[in-house]
C-alpha cells in the first residue's frame, strides 16, 4: 500500500509540475543575421522568420532594437504549429562604428517562473564602411 501511494505521490506532482511549466517556444531559422559590409548611409532588409513550436498559444507584444532599426512582427496569436516572421530594416546614416544590434522580442505570455514576460533575443552584425 505504501508503494501505490509512493507511486501516486510522483504521478501526481509531476503532473502538477508540468502545468505549471509554460512550454513558449519560438523556433527561429536564424537567430543572427551577418550583413557583412554596409556603406554609411545604406539600408538592409532582412527578416527573422519563426515558428511556434511550443505547447501553447503565443503572442508578440512588442520587438525593439536601436534607433536605426525599424521592424515589423506578426501581429495577433500564433496558434502551435504556425509560422511567422520579424521584418527588419537596419539604417546605417547615423551609424559611426561597426557593431552588433540587439532586436529585443517581448511576448505577452507570462513566465510562471518568473512572473513576467519572455524575451527573446536575437542580433545581428555589420562592418561598417565609410567613403
Amino acid at each position: 500500500m505504501k508503494d501505490i501511494f509512493l507511486v501516486l505521490t510522483i504521478l501526481f506532482g509531476s503532473l502538477a509540475l508540468s502545468a505549471q511549466t509554460s512550454a513558449v517556444d519560438l523556433t527561429f531559422d536564424k537567430e543572427h543575421h551577418q550583413l557583412g559590409d554596409v556603406v554609411k548611409g545604406e539600408k538592409k532588409t532582412f527578416k527573422y522568420s519563426f515558428e511556434n513550436t511550443g505547447k501553447n498559444v503565443i503572442e508578440i507584444a512588442i520587438v525593439s532594437g536601436c534607433d536605426c532599426t525599424t521592424l515589423d512582427w506578426t501581429r495577433g496569436p500564433i496558434k502551435v504549429g504556425e509560422k511567422g516572421t520579424i521584418d527588419v530594416i537596419f539604417d546605417s546614416t547615423e551609424k559611426e562604428t561597426s557593431e552588433t544590434v540587439d532586436v529585443d522580442i517581448y511576448l505577452k505570455n507570462i513566465n510562471p517562473k518568473s512572473n513576467s514576460q519572455y524575451l527573446i533575443v536575437l542580433d545581428y552584425t555589420y562592418n561598417l564602411v565609410k567613403k
